[in-house]
């Protein structure tokens, strides 16, 4: 199993992709006055992205339409920051996000949709949250109707403790939150494993379970760096019905990454030993023609037997002074 070039988008988009997770969400995270009025057994994921070219720098999107009482169906916008800290301006990106999706409807000749933005960071730095009239603090306050005003959605997994991840009304949305928060942590991930797979001690597994369990393993294998010994210790601690996933999966991404790299090490070698050779038949090439050269027309400089050769003149002095001396 190859890594991805950004992993932590890679379990985002596997997870917050699932209808239930996002589910979970919203029942948890959302304002009650809106989740009383979406009809989330209608949930539906959107396919595609609205996330420009610019901005993928930034976020990953996942897109969800879901019904809004009488009114007609909402967007809502799961928003991925990438980054390990957050953007100084995120009301700017996230217009920038909100346009595209309002001019992509224009151009097909639909109803505009009204666009809830979500943005989950899991960095370590708490996101420091601010109002867009925040970003003009010395303008007037007579200008302060030009300014586009909207808010967004926060979770800042470094603001929230684990026992409030813990105590969600939520499935493996508990699960992926937890991983995301503790990436990268191997001292807690040492004595903390079995939380990662809370309510997932199960046997047997159901196959959703199963893609759960591996989710997780392959996302923290991605973003922590285990040695045998160090995996060998974190499955000691994880839940026993979950051991042989454990090891399974260590197996097919480190030591397959491992043999993988090791092939592509003789390959490489093989190849710069082609190069090598290429390399010492072309300068002993050079060599024998400055050599036949010299013996030829010792009278020439050794600036033309250089040019006549298409060798540098140090090579040409070298080779002379060698025949001289011999």
């Amino acid at each position: 199993m190859e890594k991805p070039r950004k992993p932590h988008d890679h379990f985002f988009r596997q997870t917050f992709g699932l209808t239930e997770v996002a589910r979970d969400y919203l029942l948890n995270f959302l304002p009650e006055e809106i989740v009383g009025k979406l009809q989330l057994d209608a949930l539906q994921r959107i396919d595609g992205s609205f996330v420009s070219r610019k901005l993928r720098a930034h976020f990953s999107d996942i897109i969800y339409s879901c019904p809004f009482g009488d009114t007609g169906s909402v967007f809502i916008t799961f928003l991925f920051e990438h980054k390990s800290r957050q953007e100084k301006y995120p009301h700017i990106q996230l217009l920038r996000y909100i346009l595209e999706v309002w001019e992509s409807a224009a151009k097909e000749k639909l109803p505009l949709p009204f666009v809830i933005p979500i943005i989950l960071y899991h960095g370590k730095e708490g996101w420091e949250r601010k109002a867009m009239s925040e970003y003009f603090p010395s303008w007037d306050e007579s200008l302060q109707p030009y300014l586009p005003q909207f808010d967004y959605l926060l979770t800042d997994l470094s603001d929230l403790s684990d026992e409030q991840l813990l105590n969600l009304r939520a499935g493996f949305l508990i699960n992926t939150l937890l991983s995301l928060k503790h990436q990268g942590e191997k001292n807690w991930l040492q004595k903390y494993i079995r939380l990662i797979f809370r309510n997932l001690e199960n046997t047997p597994f159901s196959a959703p379970e199963k893609n759960y369990i591996e989710m997780l393993l392959v996302y923290l294998l991605w973003t922590s760096s285990f040695d045998d010994d160090e995996w060998e210790l974190i499955v000691e601690e994880t839940p026993s019905d979950i051991k042989d996933y454990a090891m399974s999966t260590y197996d097919l991404i480190i030591k397959k990454g491992e043999q993988q790299g090791i092939q592509q090490g003789i390959q490489q070698g093989i190849q710069q030993g082609i190069q090598q050779g290429i390399q010492q038949g072309i300068q002993q090439e050079k060599r024998n023609l400055i050599i036949g050269l010299l013996s030829e027309f010792p009278d020439f400089s050794d600036q033309r037997i250089a040019r006549l050769a298409g060798a540098e003149e140090d090579l040409v002095r070298q080779i002379r002074a060698e025949q001289q001396n011999n």
